[in-house]
């Protein structure tokens, strides 16, 4: 009998193990597979899925960019608080129950009340056992008394963390379905249990099991939209009249996915909208149109701060949809009211001629600074055929009104050669009439043409200032910043919205509401700091691709400001010359570029012609009288070749002259008897100096004897006492001849000359330094004096220039990072140290007798730098350049003078100085 009961009770036992283990592992099993998503309000206008709530906490705090700068905001640093805090809760319940953060979690957006956002927080539990010690373990850290406040709900207990229990603020938490749930809000923990224990998950809805199955994986989060109850909590950070536009605005899409990626100076955002084409949904304008090549970017100025491009590869098919679009809203009959007013009136139809005219982009852009300057642009097939249809609304205002066309014709001369017709328009109000609100106050009052792009504006003024950015070549294709972020977008899109934020502040914040403009302008630089974004969107069968960049760089480069910028193909190193018009009288510049290109450009800046030469030319370019009827060539030379071409860049006869060995330096200039009859000199790589003259024959009677070593520096010319001295130097040693090359003077002491500097005149003597910066005075008697005032390296400048009006010389070094100068008697007056090494020799500008100033570039540091007989910086410097530059005075300025100087992104830039 023991033994059979024995043996029942091992049975029991045996069935009990078994029956407990079959319900463990059942509960173990119980929570695999869950999708999070079942437990969110179908309501809820935002969602954000994460992979794990541990890798999101790491990626955050080792953000050294974009986050970090974020978290100068309260709201965004409070968020990163609120993240530590639940780690730090962890830790503090993990001696209970052992947790891993290293899980999925997910953050559903709710609006609560009026003007309330309340957030929801899902984190999925592996199995029963650990949901138990996890519910165990927040009841004892929260402590009894907290378990008050508790209540059941829909079978399930509804837990309360009270405000203040340990520093955190009211919190509500449930276990439903295999989620932990967590809000500020109980009736958003409520909506939520009750949304797990049913079928009805948002994952089933239309539009939303579409965008969930084009997630991307092993990115930072994925981001869901609902793009009909989104603009509604958008509107609470706007003003009044923004806010209301907003709220309306529900027939935009669907739902939209966007696939997020944090990284430390971008954030990406990629991903698909769902637009139902049954429902009157404004991106359904998209659908069965082509992606188009985005070409506007060469007409838009690059001192635009905003703009956007529409891509209609289909015109007709945009006008038939927008009707639809219209009618299902029910702003059809309006839009058809307004149109027929001005049809009439014209007896034209406005909606045919302008979409007939549309090639493929309609774009929309806004000035630097300002929201009154409001563009809008139209690329056409041809510009003549679109002016001559548009032109048509002018004359049919102009017979009604029983004026001309003149009337109504207005213009803009950039120089002399360049001239703009602009047209005033009836109609002021034609793209916000035609495209909707996103023209809105996009003034049409003025028209003109720039290649074949149709140019709408608000006044001639506006327009000119256009006009005047493309006619130099600045444009967004110019942009470095643009063209930079171009990495991050696609080459063809249905629509494209560009923003440089420093550029557009002052416009984006104007629709915010008073409280948020206040953190805009307290925070300024910080939000300067994401220095551009990116909107592109592309359709793609059924859905929207959805392409959006921010982009974060801490150093806020800003523009030069500049009286004109005229873009070269390529950059250029070296000054900018200065050339005289014989015409006008007034100075062109003449610039080279690093591909060897060379340009005429015009007072305005506009380049006025292009040639290429296969050689870079080697030192200055010259201007002569070559025909001595006061018309001007500009002579140069080349490792190769003598050029001299007038002003029209055509080679003048004889010319270009092959040299009969390559040059090593420029070409020197005399003219003894000043009567224009010129000799020209050129230094070559076989240690002789060949004459030649105007008309590029070899010089007779010229016969120099051959240099012992490579010749360092270009002849100079010097007239003492009614003698002619001609001066050059090879590596070692110094040659003074007469006009006939026969040695003149005969030094006593040779010395090996410094490359970077020239002789200047001193007195009945020249003077200059050899390589170790003594500076060596030279008599012609053959005899030498020395001065020694310090110790420079073999690559030091020099120079020697009445700086301080005294009639006394004054000697100036530039050496590595460091300017000297000093008196005539050899005594310091200054000594300027910079960061980077002085470029150049520096150059002396005299504005007046009492005033001479020096000039230098710092190309490292892309800066150019004037300075006083002091060494005090001119006003307004250093400012942006990286060459030598030239100095011109204006005859309508006479207190200002304009400063011409290359910079590193292929600019030759134009500074109005005072």
């Amino acid at each position: 009998m023991t033994k059979k009961i024995l043996i029942s009770s091992l049975i029991a036992l045996l069935l009990s193990i078994v029956l407990l283990g079959f319900l463990y592992l059942q509960k173990q099993k119980e929570y695999e597979g869950v999708d999070p998503l079942s437990a969110i309000p179908v309501n809820s206008e935002m969602i954000i899925q994460f992979d794990s709530f541990k890798k999101l906490s790491s990626k955050l705090n080792e953000n050294s960019g974009a986050w970090k700068e974020l978290r100068n905001f309260p709201y965004v640093d409070q968020i990163n608080k609120n993240i530590n805090a639940i780690e730090k809760l962890v830790d503090e319940i993990d001696s209970e129950v052992s947790i891993s953060l290293d899980r999925p979690f997910t953050i559903a957006s709710h609006l609560q009340g009026k003007d309330k956002i309340a957030f929801l927080f899902v984190f999925p539990l592996n199995d029963y056992l650990e949901q138990n010690d996890l519910q165990n373990a927040l009841e004892i850290w929260t402590g009894p008394d907290a378990q008050k406040n508790n209540r059941e709900y829909h079978n399930t207990t509804l837990y309360q963390i009270p405000m203040n229990s340990n520093n955190l603020k009211e919190i509500y938490y449930a276990f439903s379905k295999g989620f932990l749930l967590l809000s500020p809000s109980r009736l958003l923990v409520e909506n939520s249990i009750l949304q797990a224990s049913t079928n009805n998950s948002i994952s089933k809805l239309k539009g939303f099991s579409q965008i969930k199955r084009t997630i991307g994986k092993n990115v930072d989060a994925n981001l869901f939209l609902n793009l009909k109850t989104f603009p509604k909590p958008l509107s609470f950070h706007l003003n009044k009249s923004s806010a209301k536009f907003v709220r309306s605005f529900t027939n935009f899409a669907n739902w939209a996915e966007l696939d997020v990626s944090l990284r430390n100076n971008i954030v990406l955002l990629n991903g698909f909208t769902y637009t139902d084409p049954q429902e009157s949904n404004l991106m359904n304008l998209f659908l069965q149109q082509e992606a188009v090549e985005m070409e506007m970017e060469n007409i838009l100025p690059a001192s635009t701060g905003l703009f956007s491009i529409l891509g209609m590869n289909k015109p007709n098919l945009h006008r038939e949809k927008y009707r639809k679009y219209l009618d299902q809203t029910g702003k059809l009959i309006k839009y058809q009211k307004q149109l027929n007013v001005y049809n009439k009136n014209l007896s034209l139809d406005l909606e045919n001629i302008f979409y007939s005219i549309i090639f493929k982009e309609l774009g929309f852009a806004i000035s630097e600074g300002t929201s009154k300057n409001k563009f809008t642009i139209i690329k056409t097939k041809s510009a003549s055929i679109a002016k001559d249809r548009v032109l048509k609304v002018v004359d049919a205002y102009a017979k009604k009104q029983k004026r001309t066309r003149s009337f109504y014709e207005k213009s803009y001369q950039l120089d002399p050669q360049t001239k703009f017709q602009i047209f005033k328009l009836p109609i002021p109000n034609i793209p916000e009439l035609l495209w909707g609100e996103f023209f809105k106050e996009a003034s049409s009052q003025y028209f003109t043409f720039i290649d074949n792009y149709m140019l709408m504006g608000p006044n001639v003024k506006a327009l000119s200032e256009f006009i005047k950015e493309v006619a130099l070549g600045k444009t967004m294709n110019t942009n470095q910043t643009y063209q930079d972020n171009k990495e991050f977008l696609a080459s063809q899109s249905n629509f494209l919205l560009y923003a440089s934020t420093p550029k557009v502040n002052p416009y984006l914040t104007q629709f915010l509401n008073k409280s948020l403009q206040g953190k805009f302008k307290e925070y300024k630089e910080n939000i300067n700091k994401f220095q551009s974004f990116g909107i592109q969107l592309t359709a793609n069968k059924k859905l929207i691709y959805n392409n959006i960049f921010i982009e974060y760089d801490p150093i806020l480069e800003l523009p030069p400001q500049t009286e004109w910028e005229s873009r070269l193909d390529t950059c250029f190193t070296h000054k900018p010359y200065l050339v005289k018009n014989h015409y006008t009288k007034e100075k062109e510049i003449f610039i080279q570029d690093v591909n060897n290109k060379i340009y005429l450009i015009n007072p305005s800046g506009r380049i006025l012609w292009s040639k290429q030469l296969d050689e870079a030319i080697l030192g200055k370019v010259h201007q002569i009288d070559f025909f001595r009827n006061n018309k001007l060539q500009y002579l140069f030379v080349t490792k190769k070749q003598l050029h001299l071409i007038d002003r029209k860049g055509n080679n003048v006869k004889n010319y270009p002259v092959r040299l009969h060995s390559e040059a090593t330096n420029g070409v020197s200039i005399f003219d003894y008897d000043k009567n224009r009859n010129y000799r020209f000199f050129i230094p070559c790589a076989d240690k002789k100096i060949y004459a030649y003259n105007k008309n590029g024959k070899t010089l007779k009677g010229w016969k120099p004897a051959k240099a012992e070593n490579k010749i360092t520096c270009k002849p100079q010319h010097f007239r003492i006492s009614n003698k002619d001295y001609i001066v050059y130097a090879d590596e070692y040693r110094i040659y003074i001849l007469n006009r006939k090359g026969k040695e003149r003077v005969k030094l006593q002491n040779q010395f090996a000359k410094s490359v970077h500097n020239p002789f200047y005149q001193y007195g009945n003597s020249i003077i200059t330094t050899d390589q170790s910066g003594i500076i060596r005075r030279i008599y012609f008697n053959g005899k030498t004096k020395n001065i020694e005032l310090g110790t420079f390296s073999n690559q030091h400048f020099f120079t020697i220039s009445n700086l301080t009006g005294d009639s006394k010389l004054e000697y100036l070094f530039a050496d590595k990072n460091q300017m000297k100068v000093f008196n005539s008697e050899g005594k310091e007056i200054f000594t300027k140290e910079y960061n980077s090494n002085i470029s150049n020799c520096p150059s002396i500008y005299r504005f007046s007798k009492w005033k001479t100033e020096i000039g230098f570039c710092l190309k490292d540091d892309n800066q150019i730098h004037l300075i006083d007989a002091k060494g005090n910086n001119h006003k307004g410097f250093p400012v942006k350049g990286s060459t030598e530059f030239s100095i011109g005075f204006s005859k309508n300025k006479k207190k200002s003078f304009n400063l011409y100087v290359g910079d590193r992104k292929n600019f030759l830039l134009n500074y109005s100085v005072l």
